[in-house]
């Protein structure tokens, strides 16, 4: 058994808030509404907006509500309307997609790294989902499903989007909710060790030997045909 398992009909929610000043925008998109056929999502966040550097949010996010006004009867520009009139303090009801789970197997490895990164605005420049759940079908480890470009983790190069968070300096992130994983990142200090888990595909292992083999082939034969 190996690859990836995935459960396209289990979503997870969490919720999102956001500090903005008056006459500012969130600096996130919003495609759906009532009249447009389709739940209310996340379609575009600018990049160096508040949305953005908050690290909560993630295209194909879908708003269920705005400091508790449900969305689902909500027309598309009463969405953007009242994304736009919003207070200073947004709280955003989200649900997502869950990441799928990556099962490992003869075709697929894990493989464990420490990382060090340093704080930006309180976050390190990734967003999270998954954790445990009451329900067992929802549950998930802890996954970094995306990098923000030009972030502390994105400059730093080593984690990508799919790796599972394992622990924060030293504290296991093993059977902790998304909620409680959150405030664990947030809580930390400015500096802190991640302990990441990463997938490594075996074919790709061993693809790489024979090219690393191969390489090394082309470059010892003709100097032996010279010597002999």
């Amino acid at each position: 058994m190996y690859g990836i398992f995935v459960c396209k009909e289990f979503k997870g929610s969490t919720i999102v808030e956001l500090m903005k000043k008056e006459g500012t925008t969130l600096g996130l998109t919003v495609s759906g509404g009532i009249d447009k056929d389709g739940k209310p999502r996340v379609s575009n966040l600018r990049q160096g907006g508040i949305a953005a550097r908050s690290d909560q949010l993630d295209v194909g996010d879908y708003i269920k509500s705005v400091n508790g006004i449900n969305l689902t009867k909500f027309r598309h520009d009463e969405i953007i309307s009242l994304l736009k009139n919003v207070g200073e303090r947004v709280v955003l009801e989200v649900e997502y997609e869950l990441p799928p789970v990556s099962v490992q197997g003869s075709g697929l490895i894990f493989r464990t790294v420490e990382v060090t990164l340093h704080k930006e605005g309180n976050t390190f420049g990734f967003v999270i989902r998954g954790g445990a759940h009451d329900d067992r079908n929802k549950s998930r480890p802890v996954v970094i499903t995306c990098v923000r470009p030009g972030g502390p983790a994105d400059r730093e190069g080593t984690i990508k989007p799919g790796d599972r968070l394992l622990s924060v300096d030293g504290i296991r992130l093993l059977g902790t909710t998304h909620a409680e994983a959150m405030s664990i990142l947030k809580q930390c200090g400015q500096e802190a060790t991640l302990l990441v888990e990463y997938d490594v595909s075996v074919m790709g292992r061993l693809r790489s030997g024979a090219l690393v083999l191969g390489t090394i082939c082309d470059v010892l034969l003709p100097v032996l045909d010279e010597l002999f």
